[in-house]
């Protein structure tokens, strides 16, 4: 920058800083472009020169700012002088324009010559015609060329260039010379690029140099611009232009030499920043430049001190001698050389991609496939190994493969950086002295022999760790001696059988052939240097080779894990056949299959008396493998052509597994009884097939070892499967095929236990097809939980309880305070009887149990629906002092006694063993146990009552002929009783769940309370926890008996002739019982008290009304009528909401114990409370109202308040009266928020006459705005509603649903 100096000579200090600092940054951008082209000390040299420089300017300038900033005289001086030279100035400016007035603007001014001549012409003819010259060639412009005049000029000068580059000698380097609009383009590709042009056509005139390119450029960077300094291209700019005027040499010659020696330096100085970069980068320390000289040589050393090399450093050479050949091109050489590179593939230049990392890696990949070449040769002189296909002649990825006998692929590459040849194994072992030998020229005969032996011992190593067999490399033998063989072994494998340790079986891998040898050994423990070493002595030694091994008379031509399989499946053979004949069972031995070339063991004698099955077991075969050394498989193998046997028999039976050799004959004579149980059943049962019509099953599928039945039972197709496991039936039952469950699984215990007892399929489907109807009723009864269902606990409960006392008698339970027990006799024959006794309730609270009105609800179903019969018989029972179920018992007065009873042979039945038509059951295997799984038949207890029994003649008369009918010989009159005794409530005894996906709830399951716990119900505890009890004889126990159309209307919710979601059973217990709690509650209710309790009534006396609750006609619910005393109070609105309330939220399924206390409460309240709540049940009733709010009033705490911590618990009467304060709960739902509704407790004090949200409830934005509306209801202002009701009105108008931004709301601290 230049700076203008004022005439005083005073430069600002503010100008010579900028000026400091601009010529600063200015070199230090020169220099970072010049820095990469120089070696490392001349950069350095170049640094330290501009940094001392720099400094010392920066220091002067330093120097006279702090001199500035202290001379203030000076400062005055400087301004005199500033204005003495500003007058000064001001002079000669004056000067300076008088004189330009008085030579340019006087003379102008001055009056001209006068033109006579022109005055004439405008006075004589009116016009001037003679313009002056002067005016016209300063004033009119020359016209320009046209376009046809500067074509033809352009034409004109190429036409000169044309016959200028025919006459001079134009270098061959310039491989484009393009002529075009007046100039010459001549270009050395990727080199340089110059324009030229002429501009006359004197031959002896110079060229005029129009442009000059740099074309050289770095394929490391995304610049396009040449890599030099815009400076650097001016000058040589300059420089070619001034070769142009030289006449002792020929212009253009000169030029090309110039500019070509500048491209060629410029390559040169490119690939040496490369060379550094690589070094400094990913090379690092593997490259070395050995030289470097600008312009002539760059030498780049690679792999130092490899052996192949002669301990010499290969080199890259890139030369060109620039005396020789100024036009000459670099040229790429190698240090050594390399032999037996194609032309094609010789390593070259390219100038359009300067880059030094590719002509390495091709120098680096001639060298690999010499260095592969030279291995080659070497490894095709040893014998057993082969070139992979593909790399016989040419190396594919600088690789070479070669195979070593068949198995071992060694796979030889070339490191780049190092040069070392790598060598990789597919078995991934690391063959460090293979690859040693061949970077050092050594033999590799023998490391290629240790690879082998480790590869040999690698795959068997790995093959083995499934069998968890142990191997040593050397075995501590103690008479090596006495065996040559073992002398001679120099590489053995040792192999020891886990499950046989007094064989070792050996592998020879010293020769080219593997050898086998089987050692029996003996352990000998000795003691050395106060240790204990155990070691072996060897007994005998058997070479394998030379013997056949299950028909194989080479072995060695096998893998040596299928030659250890085969021996040990022969040690294994051999030691099973002298198990079997220790427990007496003769064998044939090992036989060769035709399959798979296994083999297994034929047995020719099993424990069986059954004939057929002694007919089947003539072929019967027992294959044995092994599947490792632990694990032993077993398959028994059956013909299938008998025609006892089903159609589909299948033959195989599922295989079963051992773990040792020592239980095998013993798991194997368990397996072999269940399938000997299990051929007995349906060889039976298909024995009776031609008898039964129609038949009640089918066996669809056996295979000795499991049976799958079908039967049919109102066209639907059921399925159930037998397995004879762990000494007992097991039964499974399948869905159907339109997806539902089997409700047999309610029974299966039972079912399995009686067909343990039986041994007869028959009987298992007569017990299926008889309680189909009930276990499907049963099945489909409501299993949804509920809140709230049980007093004071927090929890989801269901309703039903299934306690199962036989396949044909089932108790049910309902809340653990009503129970029936309901048995099955025949298909469409049941009886129902009152088992509420058993569940220890007191006789007060049981004065009026719904099953009283069980035979009313029976008889109005009679006549709703059609062939919907029944009969009751009744019999007095008598509750024993010891007993904990006052139940009918055998021995007391009325109890039915049980007769044998004998089957007949008629349609539908059975025949009895011995008669035509059905064989004698054959007896037991000697040494098996009974089939059963209980050994002794049970006895009928009081627990478990048999229905099946001829009843004794009650007080009502002698049974119908229906009622005679249920015992009828051709039903089954033995029963079975229950695989284990029957729990006490509360017992704690648990039942696992059905198969059958169905919750089978018992006594002790969570929904099934002990009654000892509740005192509510008039039952005092003891003092050691159980119930007091005393002899006491009740009223008679009804048996009412019916059939399946009165069963399916009293438990089935869709057969309920009243409608409804419940079954008709339900319903009127939950109505007894809603009753009864009214009862039980009243005494602790304010304001109320009992009346009269009836069977069908119960009345509540209050100051204003008699509230009597009553069971309806149809005995399916409980109603509410209101009798007012004071007629000034009541009106039909008020007494038909509080009826309706009771019909909808109280009385209404399902049944809420904790609900009624509320609900009483409310009956007993003030006349003033009385009628506020009233008008709240109104306004949740009424759906057409026009608030923006709906209202719920809750009779239970809901789930969604948990003041547990302040004896609120969820579940409880949610409406609570003290002396002053009333606590209750609200729901308020609105549309624009469905899924939040809001759930508050308010306390109405009636001494303030005021109502709030307790402080206990957490404040949420919500909270805050009811208790802003609650304030506006203060005492005084509430109107004829009073203060409940103005205050839930006011929320149901008035309060905002919108949620709160997350700024404007910060809940308060509770």
């Amino acid at each position: 920058m230049e700076i203008q100096q004022p005439q005083s000579s005073v430069v600002p200090l503010s100008l010579l800083i900028d000026y400091l600092v601009q010529k600063t940054y200015h070199d230090l951008i020169v220099l970072s472009e010049l820095l990469p082209r120089k070696s490392d000390v001349e950069r350095k040299t170049s640094i330290y020169q501009f940094s001392n420089r720099t400094h010392q300017q920066f220091v002067r300038l330093l120097a006279l700012v702090k001199w500035a900033c202290k001379a203030s005289r000076v400062d005055k001086c400087t301004e005199i002088i500033m204005f003495l030279d500003k007058q000064a100035s001001l002079f000669v400016e004056t000067a300076n324009n008088l004189f330009f007035v008085a030579n340019d603007s006087v003379k102008d001014a001055c009056v001209p010559v006068l033109n006579l001549q022109s005055a004439v012409d405008v006075m004589v003819g009116g016009t001037y015609s003679r313009l002056p010259t002067a005016i016209r060639d300063k004033i009119i412009p020359k016209g320009s060329l046209s376009s046809k005049e500067k074509a033809d000029t352009l034409d004109q000068i190429t036409r000169i260039i044309e016959q200028r580059l025919v006459l001079c000698r134009v270098p061959m380097r310039f491989k484009s010379v393009i002529i075009k609009r007046g100039f010459v383009e001549l270009t050395v590709p990727h080199i340089f690029s110059v324009k030229l042009t002429v501009t006359n056509d004197d031959f002896k005139q110079p060229w005029r140099l129009l442009s000059f390119d740099v074309l050289v450029q770095n394929p490391l960077t995304d610049d396009p611009r040449p890599p030099i300094h815009y400076n650097q291209k001016e000058y040589l700019t300059q420089l070619m232009a001034s070769r142009l005027f030289n006449p002792e040499v020929e212009p253009l010659q000169d030029l090309c030499t110039v500019a070509y020696s500048f491209g060629l330096l410029l390559q040169l100085e490119i690939l040496y920043t490369q060379a550094i970069t690589m070094k400094n980068n990913a090379w690092k320390s593997s490259i070395i430049i050995l030289d470097y000289q600008p312009g002539r040589i760059l030498m780049i050393g690679y792999w130092r001190d490899l052996p192949l090399l002669g301990a010499q450093n290969a080199a890259l050479v890139i030369y060109n001698n620039p005396d020789l050949d100024p036009l000459g091109s670099y040229k790429v050489d190698h240090r050594p050389d390399i032999l037996y590179i194609p032309t094609q593939d010789a390593v070259r230049l390219d100038e359009s991609n300067l880059s030094l990392e590719q002509l390495l890696l091709d120098s680096i990949k001639h060298r690999a496939h010499q260095f592969l070449s030279n291995l080659k040769d070497r490894l095709l002189k040893i014998p057993n190994l082969t070139i992979e296909e593909g790399y016989e002649s040419a190396f594919i990825d600088e690789e070479l493969k070669v195979r070593y006998y068949d198995n071992i692929l060694l796979t030889f590459s070339v490191y780049i950086y190092t040069g070392v040849i790598f060598c990789e194994c597919n078995y991934k072992l690391v063959p460090q002295e293979l690859m040693k030998a061949v970077n050092e020229n050594g033999p590799l005969l023998e490391p290629l022999q240790k690879i082998r032996t480790q590869v040999a011992m690698l795959t068997i190593k790995t093959k083995l760790v499934s069998m968890e067999v142990k191997h040593h490399l050397s075995l501590n033998i103690t008479n090596t001696r006495d065996f040559p063989q073992l002398v001679a072994m120099t590489t053995a494998f040792y192999l020891r059988f886990k499950n046989n340790n007094q064989y070792c079986m050996v592998m020879d891998l010293s020769s080219d052939k593997l050898e086998y040898f089987l050692l029996k050994i003996a352990p000998v423990v000795k003691t050395m240097d106060n240790k204990h070493v155990i070691q072996f002595r060897v007994i005998s030694c058997i070479k394998m080779n030379e013997i056949p091994v299950f028909g194989i008379q080479d072995i060695s031509i096998l893998d040596p894990i299928d030659v250890f399989v085969l021996v040990e499946r022969a040690i294994l053979y051999t030691l099973l056949i002298e198990e079997w004949k220790k427990k007496g069972q003769r064998c044939l031995g090992d036989v060769p299959l035709c399959y798979n070339k296994n083999y297994c063991v034929r047995l020719l004698t099993l424990p069986t008396n059954h004939a057929v099955l002694k007919q089947l077991l003539k072929d019967l075969t027992v294959h044995v493998h092994c599947l490792s050394p632990s694990v032993i498989k077993y398959t028994l193998a059956f013909h299938t052509r008998h025609p006892s046997l089903p159609a589909n028999t299948i033959g195989i039976v599922q295989p079963i597994y051992s773990s040792a050799l020592k239980v095998v004959v013993d798991k194997f004579s368990i397996y072999w009884r269940g399938v000997h149980y299990l051929f007995t059943l349906v060889y039976n049962y298909q024995a009776l097939l031609p008898g039964a019509t129609p038949p009640l099953g089918k066996i669809i599928r056996y295979n000795f070892n499991s049976a799958v039945i079908s039967y049919t039972i109102d066209s639907k197709e059921y399925k159930v499967y037998i397995d004879p496991k762990q000494n007992k039936f097991n039964l499974r039952f399948f869905t159907t095929e339109s997806g539902d469950p089997n409700p047999h699984s309610l029974i299966r215990d039972h079912l399995e236990h009686e067909l343990g007892i039986h041994a007869c399929i028959f009987k298992l489907l007569v017990t299926l097809h008889r309680t189909v109807h009930m276990c499907r009723v049963l099945y489909n009864l409501p299993q949804v939980t509920y809140f709230g269902l049980l007093k004071g606990v927090p929890t989801y409960r269901t309703l039903w309880t299934y306690l199962i006392h036989s396949s044909n008698s089932v108790r049910l339970v309902y809340k653990n305070n009503m129970a029936v027990d309901i048995m099955c006799y025949k298909s469409n024959s049941y009886g129902l009887k009152d088992a509420s006794l058993t569940l220890g309730s007191s006789s007060k609270t049981m004065r009026y149990s719904a099953i009283y009105l069980l035979p009313k609800l029976i008889d109005v179903i009679s006549k709703k629906v059609d062939d919907a019969t029944y009969e009751a018989m009744v019999a007095p029972v008598v509750s024993p002092t010891d007993s904990k179920y006052p139940a009918a018992s055998p021995g007391t007065p009325g109890y039915p006694q049980s007769h044998p009873a004998t089957p007949s042979t008629g349609t539908g039945g059975y025949p009895q063993p011995g008669t035509p038509g059905h064989p004698s059951q054959p007896a037991t295997p000697s040494g098996y146990p009974n089939p059963s799984p209980i050994q002794s038949k049970p006895q009928p207890s009081p627990q478990n009552p048999s229905p099946f029994v001829q009843p004794n003649p009650s007080p009502l008369g002698a049974p119908s002929p229906a009622i005679m009918s249920l015992m009828s010989p051709q039903t089954p009159q033995y029963m079975p009783p229950s695989p284990a005794p029957v729990p006490s409530p509360g017992s704690g005894y648990m039942q696992q769940p059905s198969p059958g996906g169905h919750p089978q709830n018992i006594l002790g399951s969570p929904n099934y309370r002990n009654p000892t716990s509740q005192t509510s119900y008039g039952i005092t505890p003891s003092p050691s926890g159980g119930t007091k009890t005393q002899a006491r004889v009740y009223r008679s126990t009804s048996t009412i008996y019916f059939n399946r159309k009165m069963l399916e209307a009293l438990l089935d919710p869709k057969s309920n002739p009243f409608g409804g979601k419940r079954p008709a059973l339900e319903n009127l217990i939950t109505a007894s019982l809603r009753k009864r709690h009214i009862v039980t509650v009243v005494p602790d209710v304010k304001g109320l008290s009992l009346r009269s309790n009836e069977l069908m009534s119960t009345t509540l006396s209050h100051e204003l009304a008699y509230y009597k609750f009553s069971i309806d006609p149809t005995l399916q619910s409980l109603q509410l009528s209101v009798k007012s005393l004071r007629d000034s109070f009541w009106n039909k609105y008020l007494t038909d909401t509080l009826c309706s309330y009771f019909s909808l939220k109280v009385a209404s399924p399902p049944f809420e114990i904790s609900a009624i206390p509320s609900f009483l409460r409310i009956l007993g309240s003030p006349k003033d409370i009385l009628l506020q709540f009233i008008n709240i049940m109104s306004l949740e009733m009424n759906k057409e109202n026009e608030f923006q709010w709906s209202l719920s009033l809750y009779l239970i705490i809901p789930p969604e308040i948990d003041y547990t911590a302040h004896g609120l618990q969820a579940g409880i009467s949610g409406i609570i009266f003290s002396n002053t304060k009333i606590l209750f709960y609200v729901r308020l739902s609105h549309h624009h928020r469905p899924n939040n509704p809001v759930v508050i407790p308010l306390v109405y004090d009636t001494t303030a006459n005021n109502i709030k949200i307790p402080d206990i409830h957490p404040s949420d934005y919500m909270t805050q705005r009811i208790q802003a509306h609650l304030k506006v209801n203060h005492p005084g202002s509430t109107g004829a509603n009073g203060v409940i009701v103005s205050s839930l009105i006011e929320l149901l108008q008035n309060l905002d649903p919108s949620f709160p931004s997350k700024q404007s709301f910060q809940p308060k601290p509770s």
